[in-house]
């Protein structure tokens, strides 16, 4: 309480949707504690402002009213969100879209990096007289995998830059590239394996789908109230000092 006037979870719940740009990240106990903090800062602010008689003034009144028409906003829409995206739906777009969906394919690949095509060539001689790729990496590859043996784990075409992809969905299981040069330098690569990308798991994208649905939904409302509306947009020339 401060000065007698209760702070609620629903004040905090509230507050949070407000600054969730500001404190989403936060701890949860240090997000709580902030916003706990800000609506003391808030309550005694406005009562401050009570006894300076701002309460009826002409800018709160209009802030007011301002904020009423969001918060109506708010919860009518938010009602049609919970009828329009269910679990259900939820489920139904995780089979359609991920589980029956086109996979992605992607490989798994090691490389050696070098700073010129003459030091590539030279490594794919090595490697054709039955040099090993992962000790050659540990020895040569002047990039961060080279202690791995050049392992790069697997990976879909985007997740590389363009040409080191290009080169590497190119080869066949156990293949080893000819020289590819990229803004790194000049790579050799050899493909371990490739494989359709794995589904995730239905609680792990559980999340990601509700906020796909829910922006869809809310366009959707909008575009359904838009249309049944008479919206007239009138030019106005703009204000100067």
């Amino acid at each position: 309480t401060v000065n007698g006037i209760a702070i609620t979870y629903d004040d905090i719940s509230l507050a949070e949707d407000e600054l969730m740009g500001l404190v989403g990240q936060l701890p949860e106990r240090q997000r709580f504690e902030t916003l706990v903090g800000y609506m003391v800062d808030r309550i005694l602010a406005s009562e401050a402002a009570k006894k300076d008689g701002l309460e009826t003034s002409p800018e709160v009144t209009k802030r007011l009213a301002f904020m009423k028409r969001k918060a109506m906003q708010d919860v009518h829409i938010g009602q049609i969100l919970r009828d329009r995206v269910s679990d259900e739906k939820v489920k139904a777009y995780y089979q359609k879209n991920i589980v029956d969906g086109p996979r992605q394919e992607e490989v798994r690949a090691r490389h050696i990096l070098l700073e010129s095509k003459e030091m590539a060539e030279a490594v794919i001689v090595a490697l054709k007289g039955g040099a090993d790729f992962a000790e050659l990496a540990k020895e040569k590859s002047k990039g961060p995998t080279g202690a791995t043996g050049g392992d790069l784990g697997y990976f879909s075409p985007e997740a590389m830059v363009p040409e080191f992809s290009d080169a590497a969905f190119k080869l066949k299981k156990g293949g080893i590239s000819g020289p590819v040069k990229t803004q790194f330098g000049w790579h050799v690569i050899k493909l371990e394996d490739k494989r359709n990308k794995p589904l995730p798991k239905f609680e792990d994208v559980e999340g990601q789908i509700y906020q796909i649905l829910i922006g869809e939904a809310r366009r959707d409302i909008y575009a359904e109230m838009r249309e049944a509306a008479e919206v007239n947009f009138v030019s106005a020339a703009p204000l100067t000092e």
